[in-house]
């Protein structure tokens, strides 16, 4: 039993010594310690910005391609009636001016209502 007690109380001690000796020798030896600073495989913080470059030049136009199938013919437009008057509106009727006039410093509008359909 003394022998097991013995053991344990001589790592521990030397397990406390180790832990200080180690902290006092990094105390005592850190400018010896201390190297320059090697690759880390970490990209470090971008740096100021340069100037801007010059404006490349403008490409050579490529060859034309091959032409397409020509398309359908359209079909022609389908006569529309279109209704203007004044009378039996079949449409939409809209208020336009039909005559401005000025006498001084007043102006006159006449203004005339006008069938629109189509």
């Amino acid at each position: 039993m003394r022998t097991r007690d013995n053991l344990l109380l001589t790592a521990l001690i030397a397990v406390v010594c180790g832990f200080l000796g180690a902290l006092g020798g990094i105390a005592v030896l850190n400018d010896e310690l201390v190297g320059p600073q090697g690759p880390t495989g970490l990209q470090g913080l971008p740096g100021e910005e340069g100037p801007p470059g010059a404006d490349g030049s403008d490409g050579v136009d490529g060859v034309d391609g091959e032409r397409g199938p020509r398309g359908r013919s359209g079909q022609a437009a389908e006569e529309q009636p279109v209704d203007l008057g004044t009378e039996g509106c079949a449409g939409t009727s809209v208020r336009v001016v039909t005559d401005v006039s000025s006498d001084g410093e007043k102006i006159q509008v006449e203004r005339e209502t006008v069938c629109v359909t189509g």
